[in-house]
């Protein structure tokens, strides 16, 4: 049974259910996965946001558009890169995906423009792109308008 706390906020014992209109805030149906990785191989912070961006999507049926951020003066073939992504979403079981390809401009308004464009629910990125400032953290917060789903 529910529990009543002095702040007023609602505890619930761990064997309720969860009502419909939490489930339904909890849908995705359009996840935008952010890959802003130089590496054509892909690194671990990359691969990770694949397999959960593609989990996501089986769990909810959900469609998944990859937005692949070309930084200028990339070596390498972009193939080979586009190519990893598609078996790595295709290994983990996602069948609906979209791939964009976009040349780097402001990381963060690049991310909320698409995320716009495609009426996104969710946005999944690797923390590395934060970390190596090809995104703002505070930018993403400001013009993506949907949750942000932040990977180590």
């Amino acid at each position: 049974t529910p529990l009543q706390r002095d702040a007023g906020v609602r505890v619930c014992a761990a064997d309720d259910q969860p009502h419909a209109s939490t489930l339904e805030r909890l849908s995705y149906d359009k996840i935008l996965l952010t890959i802003l990785d130089s590496n054509p191989y892909l690194s671990d912070g990359s691969r990770q946001a694949i397999s959960t961006a593609a989990d996501l999507a089986r769990i909810h049926k959900s469609k998944v558009t990859v937005l692949v951020v070309d930084h200028p003066g990339t070596e390498g073939d972009p193939a080979v890169k586009l190519g990893v992504i598609n078996k790595s979403l295709h290994e983990a079981g996602c069948e609906d995906a979209e791939i964009l390809e976009k040349s780097m401009e402001s990381g963060s308004v690049l991310v909320g423009d698409v995320a716009d464009e495609i009426s996104a629910d969710l946005l999944v990125i690797s923390s590395e792109a934060v970390h190596t400032k090809q995104v703002d953290a505070n930018l993403l917060a400001e013009f993506v308008p949907c949750p942000v789903l932040l990977l180590p």
